[in-house]
């Protein structure tokens, strides 16, 4: 009878440790899922600090650009005045002043030289006008207002008449 004893002493024996062994695995798992967790969230944490770095990075190179985009606007309003009292030097000085003004703080136009066809990078195109030659398709035939960068940014857009091609279907 001794013997009976013994064996199913060893088998409780054998139970507590597969118990333990399954305790031992479902922590593990559990604890591998939290580091998993924690890696997730210290990597979130470091792609919002770039974010952060980069806008307040960006805030300070375009420190000014809502000031500009008057000012450019005030370079319109003044070619505008030129443009119809052709006689007052001191609006086309002005102007030029204006001018060094801008490019002082590296604020310029997007062309120095106009493309002969529009590019939607730097163009937006506010009419369209027929024509019936297909070589001048999609070329600009006149400037509305004339597009600014501050730096590598826009402020605004080149304003274009761009020409479509049309078919005469006589």
């Amino acid at each position: 009878m001794e013997e009976n004893k013994s064996l199913s002493v060893n088998v409780d024996n054998t139970n507590n440790e597969i118990n333990e062994n399954v305790e031992i695995n479902d922590k593990s798992e559990e604890i591998q899922e939290l580091k998993n967790k924690y890696l997730y969230l210290q990597a979130d944490l470091e792609n919002i600090k770039r974010r952060y770095n980069k806008q307040i990075s960006d805030l300070r190179k375009y420190e000014g650009e809502n000031i500009f985009k008057e000012m450019i606007n005030f370079v319109d309003f003044l070619q505008l005045q030129i443009d119809n009292n052709s006689r007052d030097s001191r609006l086309t000085e002005m102007k030029s002043k204006m001018l060094s003004l801008l490019k002082m703080f590296d604020v310029h136009p997007i062309y120095e030289e106009r493309p002969i066809y529009f590019n939607d990078q730097y163009d937006e195109a506010i009419l369209s006008n027929d024509c019936n030659d297909k070589t001048l398709d999609n070329s600009i035939a006149s400037v509305y207002k004339q597009g600014w960068m501050f730096k590598d940014k826009i402020l605004r857009y080149e304003q274009v008449v761009v020409n479509k091609y049309v078919e005469n279907h006589d």
